[in-house]
């Protein structure tokens, strides 16, 4: 079960999906990659099935409990919302397989819902960067990769099923998952199908208090067809669809309050997926992809005993060939998007409201090895929006973003690499529930930002150190003016975000650790972001500190810990509506520890005992609502506190 990390020098080429050593059934080994020539991406990371799978995750938080750069606060999970570098995935391009989750149903709730267990991997490329990031990627790029039939079958094996069952201490809670998986002799055709099914009640914080609003259950069915067809022709098609319901707060990014009380609800999103790859042998100019497809989120809501249903239903496709001539590799594509977000407002006649968008793209990106010490790479994409709000008033926004990044690897194992990247993101749907009582000024126009880096990395024998610093400015930021404009308009001032970053990793023998620092200071005019105020745009968090290590005790047993520090943020101001308020963000630090072991000589049998908040810290994560209660008129103005010490329990058996 040895342990290897992405190590990452500066940022992932053009975003493309890296190639991985063959994954064995009993590990999940990831080979050391070192990529050279785009700085404009910063600290990338990678999260393999395997650390989920330890750490026994549910929700975001736990997916991204271990990247310092990634933000995720809030026990309620369909309250977390994913910030990278402190900006928000409002301005960051999420996809799932290649499907973009583009819009948000409400913006008290996250706009990403996915299941733990079914994912093979997690990339993070953080900032600006690539052309092939995708539209809107102001913040970078997040990208979920569900697993294989071919990830689970063992070598010569044609069938199996896998079953796990999870134990929740904390929640009173169990999570039982079934998946089956199959293939042709020949491997023509693979398969898998995969059942989902938890039950939570309410987390309890350090105090021993209930967090009320944070039962759930939750329902997930999944299954994959691939089809591997002669000469190098791939085809797979998905569909996936989690439902989450419970009595949950009707804002579940703020604490329960007199004005905020647990009311049900239902979270569904049904996705459906297509890829084709053609990759001939011996043609170096063709590796041909298309990815299309249709995702719908939906919340179904009440507050007051009144219900509200809100949605967004998005379609898209992208075209990408990547091809190999000489000394570079070009890659060239396209992308299309159309959003819908729809309302049935029950206070409004007629009560269905809707907005509709659009978004098209052209990109090119290019590598090239100049020598063996120095690589460039160079990139340019051109997107055109249109928006028809629910007004009727119509915004078309086009413009072009470009990239160039250097790499020199002066000495071996020691390179510098340096880039400036742009990304562009024009006026798009509005969530859900804000359509029937919001609008859009007239005069909206489209966000930009500009990332600048510069990166050092060393390599050497199992381990790597990679250090680098960053400045970000999105500029025309879409918000709405304070206290609450209920018209989105384009901000005076850009949002400006400075940091560094220090990330080490090495595995030596039967031991392997990853040390990652992150720091990042986020401003408009002059104030330090908050959540409260900018929502899914930005938020502001310490200096974070995140520690991972593992030691193999033999072939079957495992033993895990890990840290996350966050340095406090000293009080500070903000002017809100004319108002000053103040701030403060303590600083807090939370450990997990796990053991995994496998009794038997394979994996047949896996037993898994994870700790999360060993030492049972009360806490406000720095990714949630800041408390903003000792300002007078702002009571109920705080997030949710996160769970106390929490034992899990997996059993998983392999038929």
């Amino acid at each position: 079960m040895k342990k290897r990390v992405l190590a990452v020098a500066v940022s992932t080429i053009l975003g493309a999906q890296p190639t991985f050593a063959e994954e064995s059934s009993k590990s999940q080994d990831v080979d050391m990659i070192v990529v050279k020539g785009q700085a404009t991406g910063g600290m990338d990371s990678l999260i393999t099935s395997e650390d989920l799978d330890n750490i026994q995750a549910t929700d975001l938080g736990d997916i991204f409990r271990k990247d310092a750069s990634v933000s995720v606060g809030g026990s309620v999970g369909m309250g977390q919302k994913i910030y990278v570098r402190n900006i928000g995935e409002d301005m960051l391009n999420i996809t799932i397989d290649g499907a973009e989750q583009a819009g948000a149903v409400f913006h008290h709730s996250g706009r990403i819902a996915i299941e733990p267990d079914l994912l093979k991997q997690v990339e993070v490329e953080a900032g600006a960067g690539s052309a092939t990031a995708g539209p809107g990627a102001l913040g970078g790029s997040i990208r979920f990769t569900t697993k294989d039939p071919s990830d689970l079958l063992k070598d010569g094996e044609l069938v199996g099923a896998l079953l796990k069952e999870t134990n929740f201490r904390n929640s009173d809670g169990n999570k039982t998952s079934g998946t089956v998986f199959a293939r042709t002799e020949s491997n023509a055709v693979s398969a898998l199908i995969s059942i989902v099914n938890s039950d939570h009640e309410n987390s309890i914080d350090a105090d021993g208090d209930e967090i009320l609003g944070t039962e759930s259950k939750q329902e997930l069915y999944y299954g994959k067809v691939v089809f591997n067809i002669p000469g190098n022709n791939r085809l797979s098609l998905s569909t996936e669809s989690l439902k989450e319901k419970g009595d949950i707060l009707y804002k579940p990014e703020l604490a329960a309050g007199a004005r905020n009380v647990p009311e049900p609800t239902i979270g569904t999103r049904d996705t459906t997926i297509v890829n084709y790859e053609l990759s001939p042998e011996n043609i170096d100019f063709i590796d041909f992809s298309v990815n299309a497809y249709h995702t719908k989120q939906m919340q179904e809501r009440e507050y007051s005993s009144i219900a509200y249903d809100g949605a967004v239903e998005t379609h898209g496709a992208t075209i990408q060939n990547k091809s190999r001539i000489f000394n570079q590799q070009l890659i060239v594509g396209v992308n299309y998007r159309s959003d819908e977000s729809t309302l049935d407002d029950v206070d409004f006649t007629p009560s269905e409201f809707e907005e509709k968008g659009e978004v098209y793209g052209v990109y090119v990106q290019d590598i090239i090895d100049v020598t063996d010490q120095l690589t460039l790479s160079a990139g340019l994409r051109f997107d055109d929006y249109h928006l028809e709000d629910v007004e009727n008033q119509e915004f078309d926004e086009q413009g072009a973003s470009s990239n160039v990044s250097a790499n020199f690897e002066f000495i071996p194992g020691v390179s510098i690499s340096a880039g400036y990247a742009e990304a562009l993101r024009g006026p798009e749907v509005k969530d859900s529930f804000k359509i029937s009582t919001a609008t859009n000024d007239a005069d909206l126009e489209a966000e930009k930002s500009k990332n600048y880096e510069v990166g050092f990395d060393f390599n050497g024998d199992g381990f790597n150190v990679a250090v680098g610093g960053y400045q970000s400015v999105i500029e025309n930021p879409i918000g709405g003016s304070t206290p609450w404009s209920r018209i989105s308009e384009n901000l005076k001032d850009d949002i400006e975000t400075r940091g560094y970053f220090v990330k080490m990793d090495g595995s030596w023998d039967r031991f392997y650790s990853s040390i990652s620092y992150n720091s990042a200071k986020s401003e408009l005019d002059g104030d330090p972001v908050t959540r409260y105020v900018y929502s899914s745009t930005a938020v502001s968090k310490g200096d974070t500190l995140v520690v991972d290590l593992s030691y193999e005790v033999s072939q079957n047993l495992v033993f895990g810990y890990s840290a996350e520090l966050v340095k406090d943020i000293s009080d500070f101001e903000i002017e809100v509506g004319g108002e000053t308020l103040e701030v403060e963000k303590p600083g807090y630090g939370v450990h997990d520890i796990y053991a995994s072991w496998m009794p038997a000589e394979d994996d047949r049998l896996v037993l898994t005992v994870t700790v999360k908040n060993l030492f049972d810290k009360k806490y406000l994560d720095h990714g949630s609502v800041e408390n903003f209660e000792g300002n007078a008129g702002y009571g109920g103005i705080i997030g949710s506190e996160e769970a106390g010490r929490d034992v899990r329990v997996a059993v998983a058996i392999r038929i």
